[in-house]
């Protein structure tokens, strides 16, 4: 039985298994702190509210409270805003000619 264990391709199996183990340990680990870095993070609400203490114990000037602001409510880069205001002319926008 001994000899078994000293063939290089055993040993190159354990070692194989062994990685594959801690591979997946790892995995799994990270994959919790993700979760749980993620539960950690403040809705928009929240965010707000702290901004508006912030502001309101002086901690920021209204010119930043202004910018922190105007750049939390801009639409995400690349998405798409929908202008539902009609033509100038006074056609539908879905009526194709």
């Amino acid at each position: 039985m001994p000899d078994f264990f000293t063939a290089p391709a055993v040993q190159a199996g354990v070692a194989l298994l062994v990685l594959c183990v801690l591979i997946v340990v790892a995995i799994y680990l990270l994959s919790t702190f993700r979760d749980y870095a993620a539960e950690d993070q403040e809705g928009h609400a929240e965010a707000l509210a702290n901004l508006l203490e912030m502001h309101r114990k002086g901690d920021i000037g209204d010119e930043e409270f202004r910018t922190i602001e105007a750049t939390t409510h801009r639409p995400p880069v690349g998405s798409k805003t929908i202008d539902e205001s009609p033509p100038p002319d006074g056609s539908s926008p879905n009526t194709q000619n």
